[in-house]
């Protein structure tokens, strides 16, 4: 763990460091604005790690940025296949600032919020904090982002992404910006969020055996096994983002394929390689 941790840490310090002997600092103009945006999607993961059973969603998002940096967003989940009607709601607050003219940093603090029955693997989080930095390399653009996980489950998640966008407007000389932007990424962290959702719904199917084939031993006390790896940095998953990014004027229309592969998966985890598709569309006033 100690020496991918310090991999991680030279990767940020790289983007850091390249970017200071590339640019310098650069003020920017900015301006108040709100975006409501509308998504849906074929199923949910959290980090390369989904369940069996797919469960395809529509959410919400309505974001307020102001002109100092500072940002507030809110975002509700209803997934197709459960009886709830609000299965996860997300409140974040944050502050962004350049770095230098191709580089900028992000600060946030998120809570979710889930529903009694909430099936998703990311369901036994409860706050994440997260330090976001983005780097324009002319050729890439490259982006880091290390979050902390804390509440029922603690984990450090570390994630690297590298893009770059494709104009596609030379094509067929259209007025309005049309492109692909291309992403792969790479994702690393500790993994007892995954072993705690597990070992509960293992628990809850468990239980709900021996209500019914062994009444009266509901009260028995009952033991669970645990492993250190949860608490070991490993490489979690790969993905591959093919998003087509679509400019009408202030409305952005964004259709995304994804294609996840997990790895070191913990014992008992059912991930499994598999794409994902999405359509999201936003507009900015």
């Amino acid at each position: 763990m100690k020496n991918q941790l310090i991999l991680w840490i030279m990767l940020a310090w790289a983007l850091v460091g390249s970017a200071h002997a590339q640019t310098t600092e650069d003020s920017v103009t900015r301006k108040a604005s709100w975006n409501v945006a509308v998504e849906a999607a074929n199923n949910s993961s959290f980090y390369g790690r989904n369940t069996v059973t797919k469960y395809p969603y529509a959410a919400a998002t309505l974001t307020y940025a102001h002109a100092s940096g500072f940002w507030a967003s809110a975002t509700s989940y209803q997934l197709f296949d459960t009886k709830d009607y609000i299965d996860e709601t997300d409140v974040s607050v944050g502050y962004s600032f350049p770095i230098s003219k191709r580089m900028n940093g992000n600060l946030s603090y998120s809570r979710f919020f889930f529903s009694e029955n909430a099936p998703m693997v990311k369901s036994v989080t409860e706050n994440a904090a997260s330090l976001n930095t983005t780097l324009d390399w002319k050729y890439l653009y490259s982006s880091l982002t290390t979050s902390y996980f804390f509440g029922e489950s603690n984990d450090l998640i570390v994630q690297f992404e590298n893009s770059r966008y494709i104009g596609l407007n030379p094509i067929w000389k259209g007025r309005n910006p049309v492109g692909l932007d291309p992403k792969i990424g790479i994702t690393g962290g500790t993994q007892e969020f995954s072993e705690t959702y597990t070992v509960e719904r293992k628990k809850e199917l468990g239980d709900w055996f021996e209500d019914v084939l062994t009444p009266g031993k509901g009260n028995e006390p009952k033991t669970t096994t645990t492993t250190t790896t949860k608490h070991k940095f490993q490489v979690l998953s790969y993905d591959l983002y093919v998003p087509l990014v679509v400019m009408l004027g202030n409305f952005e229309l964004e259709p995304t394929y994804r294609y996840s592969i997990p790895v070191n998966k913990l014992e008992g985890d059912e991930s499994k390689a598999q794409s994902f598709y999405s359509l999201k569309a936003s507009f900015t006033f």
